[in-house]
Order: C-alpha cells, then structure tokens, then sequence
C-alpha cells in the first residue's frame, strides 16, 4: 500500500520524497506558524492538518457482485493523463477543474 502514495508524487515531481510522521499539534502550530509570515502563501493550512491522516477504504466488490459494476475510470490510468494536462498547461488546468490557481501560476 505504501506504493500508492509514493506514485503521485513520483509522477507530478519526477523523485521520491521522504515522508516523516510528526504529532498532529506541532504540525498544527507549523503551519499557523507558516500563515502569520507576510508575503508567504504557504500550501498547507492549518485545517489540512486533521483530514491528513484520514483513510478511506473503498472496495467495489459488492458493487460488482451485486450490480455487476465497474468503474468507467481507472486512477493508474487517468492520474498519469492529468498530471501531464497540469505540466502542459497549469493555467488552463485550474481553470477546467474551477479550482483556484496559486498565484505562481501564470494566467493565458
């Protein structure tokens, strides 16, 4: 399961990042910490912190039992066409998703 994490990152900055586990409230108070610094949008907010650790485990088994399902989408191989969509063109990505662009990202 490891490898499910590590793939995205992979994929989006091209190198394996190291991943440290720290108290919920230092990591808290870092990035309170982070947002009081003028001139700095950080990426991580303090609420981030409380979902960070959540997990959800789906199983579509019974779906497809039941019901026959399928999944029209498959993540190993969307994620690979997104991330690129984002390299090529980050402005127009967030602007397909409705999602707000940071403000490095320049705008066409």
């Amino acid at each position: 399961m490891k490898m499910l994490w590590i793939w995205p990152v992979r994929l989006i900055h091209g190198e394996e990042w190291e991943t440290r586990e720290i108290p919920k409230g230092t990591a808290k108070t870092g990035a309170w910490i982070q947002e009081q610094i003028p001139g700095e949008e950080p990426f991580i907010k303090p609420w981030m912190i409380d979902h960070a650790d959540d997990h959800y485990h789906l199983d579509i088994g019974r779906a497809r039992e039941l019901f026959g399902w399928q999944p029209r989408q498959s993540l190993r191989e969307t994620l690979p066409r997104m991330v690129e969509s984002l390299k090529a063109d980050p402005s127009k990505w967030y602007q397909a998703n409705k999602l707000q662009a940071p403000a490095d990202v320049h705008h066409a």
